[in-house]
């Protein structure tokens, strides 16, 4: 029994103990403009909430990369009457867990809270969404700490080659620079800068909401209004398409240390696409999935050349990628980046084998019900399938489409998809300068 069916099979008999939440999953009419997504579950006396904005990075001014990241740092950092110790305390005394994470589509708000508390966390998010202060001592202290983030990630391999990574495949698109932006950028925004931003960005129009938890329905809403209904109504436009994706061949960003980091990438699928839970499928046959994968079996198995290689088939709202990243020793980085290009030509030529599909349909059938296993995990789930722009009967029609997939249909999306010709590698290290390279 291979390594990813004993994990699937565990994971279903996790699974089982789990609360069938997603079976409750319910569309609620709470916020004018914004999908909202609701299960009502009384297990434990908690509320949890996720909700994402059109309020990503892409979003950024070309001038001033770095506005969205800054300007959700800045959430709960003072709003209305309270200021910064004012609002963390109050978060505090009520044991209100809130954190925000920018992306590059979307702003995602994270809260946790106790029923009991609900009211007063709802509250304080909808002062913390409709009316951030942006006092002097914050913006300042944030801006310090973001800046000294980006001068530490010159030197961090992993961060170094994920965001040359994104520069050297989406070049000038905004998807191209990294989410906390660059110094020039940040060191220009100023309290209009983030004022305009939030005022047009942290919006009802294109807001995503799933409230998971200890409350019913007309209560979910009463909270949801608190929270929102403050906000303008406005939707913003979508940030440009990419127009060329990818940039061929390998790209070397200079760094003295002595296990590089690799990103590698193809043209991916968008989330609309037919044929993406099929791409999905293969990826994980190729490089996700745990210790199983083919391209675990071909360089870390056989040729002991790293501890962990991976892929993930990516889809953002403009555009998809396959996205792979793998470390190894300076001396050993070309033969492994051979390795990988060799897998992937041999995958999309002759596609998984029986065993390899049987496998990863028994791991992702098995591990997709872990992730309703707390409230928190069905929200943060829930929004992420609204990010994609998936229907809500998705959870109940999910392991019927996996399993439908056939062999011909992962042999025939591997070649659409496995082309190392066209892979964009970006290596953060040093390597013997044998073919042509570029830098940033």
């Amino acid at each position: 029994m291979t390594a990813r069916r004993v994990i699937a099979l565990f994971a279903v008999l996790l699974a089982a103990l789990a609360p069938a939440h997603a079976s409750a999953v319910k569309a609620l009419t709470a916020v004018d403009g914004a999908q909202v997504w609701f299960a009502e579950d009384h297990t434990v006396p908690m509320v949890a909430l996720v909700a994402s904005f059109p309020a990503g990075s892409t979003y950024d001014p070309s001038a001033k990369a770095g506005l969205a990241a800054f300007a959700a740092s800045l959430l709960d950092e003072g709003a209305g009457n309270l200021d910064s110790p004012a609002f963390q305390t109050a978060l505090a005394n009520r044991a209100i867990q809130l954190s925000v994470e920018p992306g590059r589509d979307c702003m995602t708000v994270s809260l946790s809270v106790l029923s009991a508390n609900a009211k007063e966390a709802f509250r304080l998010l909808g002062l913390a969404l409709a009316h951030p202060r942006f006092d002097n001592e914050a913006v300042t202290r944030v801006r310090i700490q973001m800046l000294q983030q980006i001068e530490q990630d010159k030197g961090d391999p992993e961060a170094a080659a994920e965001n040359s990574f994104y520069s050297f495949y989406f070049g000038a698109n905004p998807y191209g620079h990294p989410i906390e932006g660059d110094a020039h950028g940040l060191a220009t925004i100023t309290v209009g800068d983030l004022k305009t931003f939030t005022s047009s960005h942290w919006v009802r129009g294109g807001l995503k909401i799933a409230l998971v938890g200890d409350v019913d329905p007309a209560a979910a809403a009463a909270l949801l209004k608190l929270a929102f209904a403050a906000l303008p109504a406005g939707v913003p436009p979508l940030p440009p398409a990419p127009v060329h994706l990818g940039a061929p061949g390998l790209h070397i960003v200079a760094l003295d240390v002595p296990q590089p980091t690799a990103f590698f990438a193809l043209p991916g699928l968008l989330r609309s696409d037919p044929d993406f839970l099929t791409g999905y499928v293969a990826s994980t046959i190729l490089g996700g999935g745990g210790f199983s994968s083919r391209l675990t079996q071909e360089v870390r198995e056989k040729r002991g050349l790293t501890y962990d290689v991976s892929t993930d088939l990516v889809p953002y709202r403009r555009a998809g990628i396959l996205l792979g990243e793998v470390a190894t020793q300076t001396d050993d980085m070309r033969q492994t980046l051979a390795a990988v290009r060799d897998t992937m030509h041999k995958f999309a030529a002759d596609g998984p084998t029986v065993q390899e599909l049987d496998d990863a349909k028994a791991y992702l059938n098995g591990t997709f019900p872990l992730t309703f296993a707390s409230d928190a995990g069905l929200a943060d789930q829930l929004n992420e399938f609204q990010q994609m722009g998936l229907r809500l009967d998705y959870l109940d029609k999910r392991a019927d489409q996996v399993n439908a997939i056939s062999i011909e249909d992962v042999r025939r999306v591997a070649r659409r998809l496995c082309d190392p010709a066209k892979m964009t590698v970006v290596v953060a290290g040093s390597l013997p300068r044998e073919e042509p390279v570029s830098s940033p």
